[in-house]
């Protein structure tokens, strides 16, 4: 097997994470990159790694897979939107310290080829200068501003603005798209779901008393804390979803202290 060129931000990273020294790290990434596998490293190699060992080393082969496969990630992100001509110096050093995949694909997500959407539409009917408009005056009559951008000639009659409540429409869509598209704002949303979600699970109507229903009848009227549920449970939780027996939503963690029932 071809030797790899170490990654000196991969070895930093990592022996901080499973309390090593930057040496001990380099040398089991090498011996790793030669073909040695874990176990074998573990029990015959101890005196190159300086005693790592078994899950010390699983999790350095685990960590070093996932940080090289971002790194591959990144520079296919780097290049797409650089042929995109969209690159600018505060994006590519969002993408350089993007330390997780999903940050990587929020900063990618604005830029990634996609079906044509309402809000691109929109943007295409010219509407987009309506909602910055809209933004700058947040106390304006949004009906009187709206009313300069309604037109129904051009060959497209997709981009037809037929009146008043087509053109807010086509500025709500895009509004909606750039903050679903906003990688800063992401990332808030997600951490504060994290922190304050419940997982509501309800029986579908009709379901209780169906056979197939007997298995999840534990999560019929069920709820926990998003970072508290366990994998398994949630994996249940998604069976029964896609059974048609159980409905899902997260919902704020306010919800938890009105819902009648609570999982321990």
């Amino acid at each position: 097997m071809g030797q790899t060129v170490v990654n000196s931000k991969h070895v930093n990273i990592i022996a901080a994470e499973i309390n090593a020294r930057n040496n001990q790290i380099q040398a089991a990434i090498e011996l790793l990159d030669s073909g040695d596998t874990v176990p074998f490293i573990a029990r015959y190699r101890k005196e190159v790694t300086g005693g790592l060992d078994d899950t010390q080393l699983r999790l350095l082969e685990e960590r070093l897979g996932y940080l090289r496969d971002m790194d591959d990630r990144r520079e296919t992100i780097i290049k797409a939107i650089e042929e995109q001509g969209k690159m600018t110096d505060a994006l590519m050093q969002a993408i350089m310290d993007a330390e997780t995949k999903t940050r990587l694909e929020d900063l990618y997500l604005p830029y990634k080829k996609k079906r044509q959407t309402k809000a691109q539409m929109a943007r295409l009917a010219g509407l987009e200068p309506l909602l910055q408009q809209i933004i700058a005056s947040p106390t304006a009559d949004v009906e009187a501003l709206a009313v300069k951008f309604v037109q129904s000639e051009g060959d497209d009659e997709k981009l037809h603005v037929k009146d008043v409540a087509a053109a807010l429409d086509g500025a709500r869509q895009i509004a909606l798209e750039d903050l679903s598209e906003d990688a800063d704002l992401v990332q808030e949303l997600r951490d504060w779901l994290w922190g304050q979600g419940v997982v509501i699970a309800k029986t579908m109507p009709g379901q209780e008393t169906e056979q197939k229903a007997e298995r999840f009848k534990d999560y019929f009227d069920f709820s926990e804390a998003v970072n508290k549920i366990p994998s398994h449970r949630m994996l249940a939780l998604l069976r029964g979803r896609n059974e048609g027996v159980l409905s899902i939503n997260i919902d704020h963690v306010e919800v938890l202290n009105e819902h009648m029932i609570i999982h321990p």
